[in-house]
């Protein structure tokens, strides 16, 4: 029987965990066997039982099938099923039986049905109502994808009942039991996303192997003892090596029970999977055992065989033991990543109903196979909508009712999705997950993406009920910190030690150079990072240090990031789809010409093709056509537009505008199979000297491509028709769009590093240490072999070319930067003293804490102003970025100009991204001043000589600005509640301040720098040698009885002391003493998030005064302030939209 029919024999019936109106029901899974491939006729579905109206319902949610020409299952088959919808209370005596009827054929010797031989099947399934005596309902059987006619059987009908709404997409309601405790990290990428949780319900003891790693050394043991490999080894034949490998199977079989030795080639499956841990680790001890009698040869091979599967294991993240989770967005398959593909299945109410991944995609093409109108109703990469103008709407046509919607919208239907099926992970997973509201997110985002992508992000999420969202990790640092925390492979005791012998050691410390390179399906990211690992001292002096544990401190730091927001995988694709398309239409003209095949509209076109496509005698030759695209970059000819145009004729697949569903289902078809030649071909590369890997579409495939376009060909040639794309055309299709991101990922290595030597006053040069790649087109062989012709061939002294320090994991390319994020806000929030740790330490056991914030205290890359002779560097990348108010937890810095003075405000203000010398900018955002100097009433020349103007950028490249007219003055607020003394009164000195001067010197720190015997270690902080004149300030009180005052603003302080105190001194101005005395202390109480400096202020009063961060500008958000001299007036930079070009776009329609 070639054809199974998965289905519980029993159910216990229940409604949805987030809505008491929807039912869930059984799964019907068709499985075909290996044998042969069955072809689907009918599926017939009958419910009977009491209440017979509830049988009736639950009937009308699954789908009838009736197939002519019969449906092909090459793969487990899911039958779709509809909502099915309770109009009332959920009955307790429901007593049905589901029965499911199937008429199929096999397939014959030529894979065709096999008409003459229908077969039947036939299952049931007890379907009953939950009762407390009742056990709990069985998890439904794991299926793949709906069974529906695919896109090759336009003429199967699945009969779809009227009674049946369609299946909404989740919405995120308030859950009756609270909120969750934990955290999602969602990463929505242009071609897959994936979503990690965090959840403190989930504890692992340490003591066991980690679960993750546990399954990854079943699986790698059991494939080597089933597979026996064979080495190539001088003078041992392969009977040898049999000889060998029987007898240490028959000595482990000889030892374990239940062993069946007969069956020689799963003897690894059955002592490996499915068995106990016990069993699993006397396995092992066997295996080694028995390598100790066997032959050297064989025994070394085996070693060293085992030990790159134990080295494979211990390379396995413990998400769990980090309580972190990696959410089954699709129920069916129980795969964390699913496609991003995104399907509207509602716009009636409010919020627009939506569903996702591989249940969007199936769907698709059934819709497309049936010729439906789709219009705006599917979306391959809904993320690129992100950042787009507000103004963009999208048309949707769906059951007769067509709507425009906005797209933050469906970018917002898409989060809310995410959110909901993680809530719906939780609720299937109750025993051993927290229930209840998500109030914390951590979203992810392009590393270059503008402010704008993420405040919109940002925005959108809120709006669905998530209080805090995280928006602190970009994509790269995100597999930076994932790939970190890889490295410990979940033993701090082995993993710290480990580490430190593939770092450079500087004393007492161990660093690195880190470069991520991550390839996506429509974004490329790069992260290059510092990271230094070094022993914090947590004993003091002859202190109990039991066993000897170690505290280790890990300090990421970011020297800089870029990126490209439209590079990736899917253009690969789109190049490779053209070579293909215009391939195709060359081969049709080609059988035209040459009389194998007949096509009245092919003859068309080829007498009306441009002379440039014909030979001398003017005719199309084999070629002809195809020449204008298949060479180095064919973008740059004039003519690669026309080769493409007349392509087009030949097979339409640009739909958009299209009066016919036929070109979009042309184009969907073409892609996939653009997709199934970059990864067959390009992943592997050449592995055969002799041959070299070609695609081939066969005539079949060509002529059902062109069967929707009504294209009918006729001749003998017909079936003879064939397109061979081979590795090399194949290579300059993908290698441009490699050889850019390799080229961001030079140059920001170079800038990088080079600023890093800058910053140490080193003149050794930094090297490279360690290459992270990440994403699904970093698995394509052309990515390293363009590296290594990068850093190896040209000789660069950034990298050595070393394998072992190249680490690109497939199975971890998309989950890496959710699981990362999650993982390193699970860092910032359980953040603990180390003194803390003094009773595990005692223990023997190694402590790490991983410094996540650090990488957002300095700037990953420059920004420019624009002026009339070039670009004006106002922040540098690599700046350190300070808490500047002790109440904001945001770290930003201020622009500075070399004499301290702010920058004349310009009537456009323009402003850059610069990632590194050679990287083209990218347009950042700009400023329309000119209706600032309207509204002042001031002529062009007036505004540029008064109003000045000052940038300040935060930790998210958030930049605000500051105008003012003549020289900011600043606020000293009560609100405040600022720390002052009255020097004045200490040092019986008044005025303090006079003609520019103070009138004796204050320093801070005077007394503890002479008990730490360093007299001349005190730091003073205002000198009554200097002169102040161009340093004076004026000082705005609240108030209305408080005057403006004149003060001084001190240079940053020194680091606090451990005291937590700063004491002023002042020296006396009698010449004949030197003696210092004490004004004060300030007792420092506030602990801010971020790195914060410390300022003092003395007024012309004498009242030195505290600040924590910078003193506050006297500022108004209301630009009327400005017509007063001193006063700032703050706006935000205006942000571009990110604008799309359709011809980036592979899913505009126009290709």
């Amino acid at each position: 029987m070639s054809l199974k029919i998965e289905l519980l024999t029993s159910f216990v019936l229940k409604t949805q965990p987030t809505n008491n109106e929807l039912l869930l029901l059984p799964v019907i899974e068709l499985t075909p066997s290996n044998d042969n491939i069955p072809h689907i006729s009918i599926v017939s579905i009958s419910v009977e039982g009491q209440p017979p109206e509830l049988a009736t319902k639950i009937k009308s949610a699954y789908s009838q099938v009736m197939a002519n020409p019969p449906i092909k299952v090459s793969a487990p088959q899911k039958l779709k099923q509809y909502n099915c919808e309770l109009e009332e209370p959920l009955p307790t005596d429901v007593n049905c039986t589901l029965t499911v009827e199937i008429e199929y054929f096999d397939s014959d010797a030529q894979g065709n049905p096999n008409l003459s031989q229908p077969q039947q099947l036939k299952a049931k399934c007890h379907i009953i109502s939950h009762s407390e005596s009742s056990p709990p309902a069985p998890t439904a059987i794991p299926t793949k994808s709906p069974i529906v006619a695919p896109s090759s059987s336009p003429t199967a009908i699945p009969t779809k009942s009227p009674t049946v709404t369609p299946s909404s997409s989740p919405t995120v309601t308030p859950s009756s039991e609270g909120k969750h405790p934990g955290w999602l990290a969602i990463d929505f990428g242009t071609s897959n996303t994936t979503v990690t949780l965090f959840d403190p319900k989930v504890q692992v003891s340490p003591k066991n192997l980690p679960r993750e790693q546990e399954m990854k050394l079943r699986k790698s043991l059991a494939e080597w003892l089933n597979n026996k490999p064979i080495d190539t080894k001088p003078g041992v034949v392969t009977q040898d090596w049999e000889n060998e490998w029987k007898k240490l199977i028959t000595e482990i079989s000889r030892e374990l029970p239940n062993i069946n030795d007969t069956n020689q080639s799963n003897l690894g499956s059955q002592i490996f999977l499915g068995t106990d841990i016990k069993y699993l680790l006397e396995g092992i001890r066997l295996i080694e055992v028995g390598l100790y009698q066997r032959q050297e040869w064989f025994r070394r091979s085996a070693s060293k065989a085992l030990n790159r599967i134990y080295h494979e294991v211990f390379r396995v993240p413990p998400l769990e033991w980090q309580s972190l989770i990696p959410v089954e967005l699709d129920e069916i398959t129980k795969l964390s990543e699913i496609p991003s593909e995104l399907e509207i299945e509602s716009i009636e109410s409010d919020s627009i109903k939506v569903i996702m991944g591989r249940r969007a995609k199936q769907n698709r093409l059934d819709a497309i196979a049936q010729n439906q109108d789709i219009t705006g109703k599917f979306h391959h990469s809904p993320k690129r909508y992100l950042g787009q103008p507000s103004s963009r709407l999208i048309n949707v046509n769906l059951d007769g009712n067509s709507k425009e919607i906005k797209a933050e919208e469906l970018v917002q239907s898409a989060f809310r999705y995410l959110i909901q099926s993680t809530s719906e992970y939780c609720a299937r997973n109750s025993d051993r997950l927290s229930e209840g509201r998500f109030n914390n997110a951590v979203i992810t985002y392009p590393t270059i993406a503008p402010p704008r992508v993420r405040q919109e992000i940002k925005e959108l999420v809120e709006k669905l009920g998530i209080k805090n969202v995280e928006m602190a990790y970009d994509e790269a640092v995100s597999v930076a910190i994932f790939f970190l925390w890889r490295e410990f492979g979940g033993d701090l005791n082995v993993g710290i030690e480990s580490l430190k012998t593939r770092c450079r050691r500087y004393g007492d410390q161990w660093t690195q150079n880190i470069l991520v390179l991550d390839i996506g399906g429509g974004t490329t990211d790069l992260a290059l990072i510092d990271f230094t690992l070094e022993e914090i001292e947590v004993f003091k002096g002859d202190e109990d240090r039991g066993s000897g544990g170690r505290y280790y401190k890990l300090t990421p730091q970011l020297l800089g990031s870029s990126g490209h927001l439209h590079l990736g995988g899917e253009q690969i694709t789109l190049n490779i789809f053209r070579l293909l398309k215009v391939a195709i239409a060359d081969c049709l003209l080609t059988a035209v010409q040459a009389g194998n095949i007949e096509s009245d509209i092919l003859r068309n076109q080829l007498d009306g093709l441009d002379e440039k496509f014909l030979n001398n005698n003017h005719e199309f030759e084999s070629g002809n056509l195809l020449a204008f695209v298949d060479k180095d970059n064919p973008e740059t000819d004039a003519t690669y537009k026309d080769a493409l145009d007349t392509a087009n004729k030949v097979l339409p697949t640009r739909w958009k505008n299209a009066n016919s569903s036929a070109p979009q289902q042309v184009f969907y078809t073409l892609w996939e199979y653009a997709e199934e030649a970059k990864k067959s071909v390009l992943t592997k590369g050449k592995t055969d000297e002799f041959v070299e890997p070609t695609f081939v579409l066969e005539g079949q495939k060509i002529t059902e491509l062109l069967a929707s376009t009504n294209l009918e060909l006729q001749g003998d040639g017909v079936n003879n028709l064939s397109v061979s794309l081979t590795l090399s055309q194949l290579e300059k299709a993908a290698k441009p769009v490699i050889k850019e991101a390799v080229g961001i990922a030079k140059g920001l290595v170079e800038s990088g590093l080079s600023r890093q030597e800058k910053s140490q006053n080193s003149d050794k040069k930094e090297q490279l240490d360690w290459l992270i790649l990440s994403g699904k087109t970093c698995g394509l062989y052309l990515v390293e072999e363009e590296l290594y012709q990068e850093f190896n061939k040209s000789q660069s002294e950034r990298f050595i070319w070393n394998s072992e320090k190249i680490t690109f994991v497939p199975e971890y390319t998309k989950l890496a930067t959710s699981a990362g994020a999650c993982y390193a806000q699970n860092l910032r929030q359980f953040i603990f003293d180390p003194k803390e740790s003094k009773p595990l330490l005692r223990k023997g056991a190694n402590q790490l804490y991983i410094d996540v914030k650090n990488l957002l205290y300095f700037l990953p890359c420059s920004f420019t102003l624009r002026t009339i002779d070039g670009n004006l560097t106002i922040f540098k990348a690599g700046e350190q970025l300070y808490q500047l108010d002790a109440k904001e937890s945001v770290a930003r810095v201020r622009s500075e100009q070399p004499d301290g003075k702010l920058y004349g405000a310009q009537l456009t203000i323009v402003i850059y991204r610069k990632d590194f010398e050679d990287k083209e900018e990218q347009l950042w955002g700009s400023y329309d001043a000119q209706e600032l100097q309207k509204n002042l009433e001031m002529t062009e020349k007036e505004f540029n000589s008064k109003i000045k103007v000052e940038f300040e950028i935060d930790q998210e490249l958030n930049i605000k600005l500051f105008f003012c007219q003549g020289k900011p003055h600043y606020l000293i607020s009560n609100s405040d509640n600022i720390s002052s003394l009255n020097a004045a009164d200490v040092t019986k000195i008044s005025p303090l301040i006079s003609e520019g001067r103070v009138m004796c010197n204050i320093a801070v720190n005077v007394i503890e720098s002479s008990i730490a015997m360093k007299t001349d270690a005190h730091t003073l902080v205002f000198d009554k040698e200097k002169d102040y004149s161009q340093h004076q300030e004026v000082f705005q009180y609240d108030g209305d009885n408080n005057s403006p005052e004149i003060g001084i603003i001190s240079q940053p302080l020194p680091p606090v002391p451990l005291s937590g105190e700063y004491s002023f001194y002042f020296q006396s101005p009698d010449p004949n003493t030197d003696k210092w005395e004490l004004i004060g202390k300030f007792k420092l109480e506030t602990k801010t998030e971020y790195p914060c400096n410390y300022y003092v202020s003395l007024d012309s009063k004498g009242i030195l005064r505290l600040h924590e961060g910078t003193v506050p500008y006297w500022k108004s958000n209301n630009w009327e302030c400005l017509k007063q001299e001193g006063y700032v007036f703050e706006d935000e930079l205006q942000y571009q939209p990110n604008k799309i070009e359709e011809k980036k776009n592979p899913f505009s329609g126009i290709h």
